[in-house]
């Protein structure tokens, strides 16, 4: 099975392929942690990829389908993957139907409101990766490893509009061109995940 988590940033695309992997066995391909990943090892592309994700701007398409044309053809994903963060563009949606066959294109909608709330209140564990929200529980160390807690640059509210701008002057072309390919499913994002979920999962275990 493969699935395309699509919606804006701080939808909660990563906690529900968190809960898909989890209950489906499928890995998730964050494009969002590949490329964190090269920033932290400041690899060549990751200094490249620092300088466009601080001034909240997307990374170039031909950069990011490499990525993830190299990152599909590993053993894991043979029995499909969840595509999280990808495609952003009218482009990489195209050259994404060009090398694959995607089962279904899940949408998950939410208002621009929340989005910003939810970015604002978000910290990441530095060390594990694991990530909070402080919105109702003010917390600085990680429950896991005990690492101080950190707010990602692309989580600060410039940044955050910045995207939010970009994500919606593409997305509508995106919602068009998957409509049109009759594979977008499109839920709401709830209060929790686990809420969401029962939502996307109705749509899983009819594919």
């Amino acid at each position: 099975m493969k699935i395309v988590l699509f919606g804006a940033p701080g939808s909660g695309k990563g906690s529900q392929a968190k809960l898909i992997t989890k209950e489906f066995g499928l890995p998730q391909i964050s494009t969002g942690d590949i490329l964190r990943d090269h920033i932290q090892r400041q690899t060549n592309i990751g200094k490249i990829v620092e300088a466009i994700i601080n001034r909240g701007e997307l990374v170039p398409d031909e950069m990011i389908i490499d990525i993830i044309c190299d990152r599909i053809k590993k053993e894991d994903c043979k029995k499909g993957y969840i595509l999280d963060g990808f495609p952003r563009t009218l482009e990489q949606a195209k050259k994404l139907l060009e090398i694959t066959n995607i089962d279904v294109v899940i949408y998950i909608d939410v208002s621009i409101i929340e989005v910003e709330r939810r970015a604002l209140s978000r910290r990441i564990c530095p060390s594990c990766g694991k990530i909070f929200n402080i919105s109702k529980k003010i917390i600085e160390d990680c429950d896991e490893c005990g690492a101080k807690l950190i707010q990602r640059d692309d989580d600060k509210i410039d940044v955050v509009r910045h995207r939010i701008e970009k994500y919606f002057s593409q997305s509508e072309a995106l919602i068009k061109f998957f409509k049109k390919k009759k594979l977008l499913k499109t839920v709401f994002s709830a209060e929790s995940p686990e809420e969401t979920y029962k939502s996307v999962r109705k749509i899983l275990l009819k594919i």
